[in-house]
């Protein structure tokens, strides 16, 4: 397909959550407030862990998104 305006990456669990704490991912200010319990995001991750398909997470990069804490991606330390 010429012209695709997405890239599919793989990662792994530990590479994902590495992302996490570097502030790498974090979530955009337009996002909807996070609704799951304790429980379902430990099921999810067991699930990763274990091998077992569980669907995407689409991200995109966009450095003048305000995230929650709205501070915009440019003004965050590096």
């Amino acid at each position: 397909m010429t012209g695709e305006k997405f890239t599919l990456m793989q990662y792994s669990v530990s590479a994902i959550l590495g992302l996490i704490d570097a502030e790498d991912f974090v979530i955009p200010e337009i996002q909807r407030p996070f609704v799951w319990k304790r429980s379902q995001v430990r099921d999810l991750i067991d699930s990763l862990y274990n091998g077992y398909p569980t669907g995407y997470i689409i991200t995109w990069k966009n450095p003048d998104v305000k995230t929650k804490m709205a501070v915009k991606q440019t003004e965050r330390k590096c």
